[in-house]
């Protein structure tokens, strides 16, 4: 696929966070292939007559007790919505930290029952519980920068990571204090580290992934990863490129036997950028092992950029991407594979711009919308599938690139790929 770019390449985080905003969909959803779907719910309003609010869906949960809670906005700003299993929406409640405008980003429950909510304006709030009544216990507010990734760990803690002048992680305990926050620094071989994904990693450990920009024109853009252990300090981190290749990941997962995969866009520019020339990104899930090398990568079939790469409840992986079809539509495609990465099934969203999915953990997947036809939040939940024996496909492979050892610090979550170029200066 050969992309128009303009003049710079970048990507821009959106929550969470496990969570993406592009451009409008198109085409018929195509539901011969993928899961069936349990249940889909289209959301706009809440309440009868004069006592309806509009609503407005941004991020969502499944509850342990297999309910769910999303967050998002209503008539009044921020708010929090309380779903049955089907998801029906059976309460409502407004939260502090900003006008009508506001929406909550990312929500994710807490081991003690709690709630952590993650609001524009970078504020980071907890609840006591997932009710209508639930009070406010504490709420964190980041002076300076941009969180893009938010992973809320095993016992409860939350590891947040971001863009600043420099990038940035951040860890906090359950009540909102900090326990440790640690900028990356500056990358070997120059230029900036950018974050796009900080998640629970293997053994105990975190994983940070995302880019280098090189600031000069001249120089391709480089992936890095790292894995670092509770307290902050590198267990390993690498750097990845190809000659005269700009290579990027947008989001990671751990796997088995201590590996990790990586969402990849590899993009060759030519030189005629100044005259409105093309550059082709190829996407990839790239295997790393335990100490960081990348073994292997395998083109992913039917997408033409990766957003995000979740693991599986069978092992496998989900991925997220999208597919321009002609100048101005894009299709959003969520791409299932085994634990290898070759595909299993891919589904086509039609007119539904995805913000973001979710495993579940009957291995059913939660996605997340926005109807472009009509402007309603939609709620989706497949059916369970049964495991997925891991299998050989058509998928393309080809050999791993290098990599090179980094001297940096840390991270956070994956994000939203706006793509458009690069101009020399």
């Amino acid at each position: 696929m050969s992309l128009k770019i303009s003049y710079k390449i970048s990507l821009i985080a959106s929550a969470l966070l496990l969570v993406c905003t592009f451009c409008a969909a198109s085409a018929a959803a195509d539901q011969t292939t993928g899961p069936a779907y349990e249940w889909e719910k289209h959301i706009a309003t809440y309440g009868n007559g004069s006592d309806a609010v509009s609503i407005a869906v941004a991020s969502v949960w499944q509850m342990p007790d297999g309910t769910f809670i999303a967050g998002g906005k209503t008539d009044y700003g921020r708010a929090v919505f309380g779903m049955d299993s089907v998801g029906n929406i059976q309460w409502v409640r407004n939260v502090s930290g900003g006008d009508v405008n506001g929406t909550v980003r990312f929500l994710q429950s807490c081991p003690d029952g709690g709630v952590y909510l993650f609001t524009d304006g970078e504020n980071l709030i907890k609840l006591s519980n997932a009710s209508a009544d639930a009070k406010e216990l504490w709420q964190y507010h980041l002076p300076l920068g941009v969180i893009t990734s938010i992973e809320v760990l095993p016992h409860g803690d939350i590891l947040m990571g971001g863009d600043h002048l420099q990038s940035f992680l951040i860890k906090l305990d359950t009540d909102g204090n900090e326990l440790w926050n640690r900028s990356l620094g500056n990358p070997a071989g120059g230029g900036q580290f950018r974050i796009r994904s900080v998640q629970t990693g293997n053994d105990d450990k975190y994983i940070i992934a995302g880019y280098v920009d090189p600031i000069y024109y001249e120089t391709p853009y480089r992936a890095f990863a790292m894995e670092i252990n509770e307290t902050g300090g590198d267990v390993w981190n690498q750097q990845y490129k190809t000659d005269n290749v700009s290579i990027l990941f947008t989001a990671i997962a751990p796997i088995d036997n201590g590996r990790y995969a990586a969402g990849a866009i590899e993009s060759q520019l030519v030189p005629s950028l100044d005259n409105g020339g093309e550059a082709e990104y190829v996407p990839y899930v790239v295997i790393l092992d335990k100490d960081g090398k990348a073994v292997s990568k395998k083109a992913v079939d039917g997408v033409d950029l990766v957003y995000n790469i979740q693991k599986a409840a069978d092992g496998g992986l989900y991925i997220f991407g999208s597919k321009d079809t002609q100048p101005g539509v894009t299709e959003h495609i969520i791409v299932k594979t085994d634990s290898e990465g070759y595909t299993d099934w891919s589904k086509n969203m039609g007119d539904l711009t995805v913000k973001s999915i979710q495993g579940t953990p009957d291995n059913g997947l939660l996605i997340l919308g926005t109807d472009e036809k009509t402007g309603e939040s939609v709620i989706i939940k497949t059916e369970p599938a049964n495991p997925v024996k891991p299998r050989q496909s058509a998928a393309k492979q080809s050999p791993g690139f290098g990599p090179t050892a980094v001297f940096a610090a840390l991270s956070v979550i994956g994000g939203v790929l706006a793509v458009s170029g690069r101009r020399k200066e």
